[in-house]
């Protein structure tokens, strides 16, 4: 059995922080695509999770979140004479 994970999708539970464009220009700028997700990025991850070319894949997590799973934080580099400088 295997899973899929998405990422920040709007849906009717969480439409009240999209409504937030703050908090939307936030997340987008922690996803390394830049957007949040759409339904039609889930459709090839569901195909291929129910097709014959999965056929060795079990137990797995697969993640359809833009890539905001490798790292929600930014790397920063300090500067230790003076303020942290982000990238």
């Amino acid at each position: 059995m295997n899973c899929l994970a998405p990422g920040w999708f709007r849906t009717a539970q969480n439409d009240v922080l999209y409504r937030n464009q703050e908090w939307v220009d936030y997340l987008v700028d922690r996803i390394p695509v830049k957007r949040p997700g759409e339904p039609r990025d889930l459709e090839g991850p569901i195909v291929f999770l129910a097709s014959e070319a999965s056929r060795y894949v079990t137990g797995q997590t697969l993640l359809v979140d833009g890539g905001i799973s490798t790292g929600a934080m930014r790397a920063t580099v300090q500067n230790l004479d003076g303020p942290r400088v982000e990238d």
